[in-house]
């Protein structure tokens, strides 16, 4: 997102930071750093948070900064909720301040529809039904910022996305971590194979948030998927003949797994509303994304 905003030119961009963070994390984003004016603060932190919004005063605020490893909630749930939870109630009355302030564009989440009987792509206006701590905490936010809308004025956009692949750097989430082990021709355990998901390319990603950021519209949610319906287990065998990867593909959970209870079996959207008043559609089918994304580790791997 900071790549394509500095690049464009049409917006000066600052970018709150967590003391202590990776400096991998900015690797691909080098060539622009020094058009970027970084702030180093953490969202649970109100006085410090306060103090960075007022100074940067901006005009939009895309909140993306929680802790998002579906996983790790279960045993960490205190955490989750305060840097998720309490973390956005601080930017929002941060905002809240600011006299010019046009739009608060939040990352939710496809986990927050949680178990759904029918299995066809969720649209926005469906119960919730969160199925991890992670996921109630993106629930909360939503309710707040639509409470703060309604109380205060707050204007909002809430993104509820599907899985998103394609990263450059991290290789905890489950396609990168899939490529990743397979170019090192290591065995790949895969927890949930039959589990269905909506998968979709990072750049499809960063789209729609340009989409909510350049549009007139506020207040609304609005789901960002491709529709796909694809169990776990065919995206490992898509990218096993991608990679010619020669291993096994295991169906369980790694030694030493983080505990997770629950898993839900069926997570895809509809985008449709996104469409219709945004003008965003993902311009990536599966097998471009992940082809594109095991050309970037194959290089990467190999330099």
């Amino acid at each position: 997102i900071a790549m394509k905003l500095v690049n464009e030119g049409d917006y000066g961009v600052s970018c709150l930071v967590r003391v202590g963070s990776n400096s991998s994390v900015f690797e691909h984003i080098k060539d622009i750093i020094n058009k970027l004016d970084i702030r180093y603060g953490n969202l649970t932190d109100y006085y410090s948070i306060k103090k960075i919004v007022k100074d940067v005063s901006p005009q939009f605020i895309l909140h993306l900064g929680a802790q998002t490893s579906v996983r790790h909630s279960f045993e960490l749930p205190m955490e989750f909720n305060e840097a998720n939870y309490l973390g956005t109630i601080n930017l929002v009355h941060a905002a809240l301040e600011l006299s010019s302030f046009r739009k608060f564009i939040f990352a939710s989440t496809m986990e927050t529809y949680g178990w759904q009987t029918e299995k066809k792509p969720f649209k926005e206006g469906i119960q919730l039904n969160p199925a991890s701590p992670y996921a109630v905490s993106k629930v909360a936010c939503e309710h707040y910022l639509m409470m703060a809308q309604g109380a205060f004025g707050l204007p909002y956009i809430i993104s509820r996305a599907c899985n998103t692949y394609g990263r450059k750097s991290n290789t905890g989430f489950v396609t990168e971590y899939i490529i990743t082990t397979m170019l090192k021709n290591q065995n790949v355990y895969l927890g949930t194979p039959n589990a269905v998901r909506d998968m979709m390319y990072v750049e499809d990603h960063v789209n729609a948030y340009l989409k909510m950021l350049k549009s007139n519209v506020v207040n609304e949610t609005f789901n960002f998927g491709t529709g796909s319906r694809t169990p776990m287990k065919e995206i490992a065998e898509k990218l096993k003949k991608l990679i010619g990867f020669k291993g096994q593909i295991i169906h369980s959970f790694p030694p030493n797994y983080p505990w997770r209870p629950v898993v839900e079996d069926f997570l895809s959207l509809d985008a449709s509303k996104a469409k219709k008043m945004l003008g965003w559609a993902p311009k990536y089918t599966l097998d471009e994304g992940l082809k594109k994304a095991v050309e970037f580790w194959k290089q990467k791997s190999s330099s």
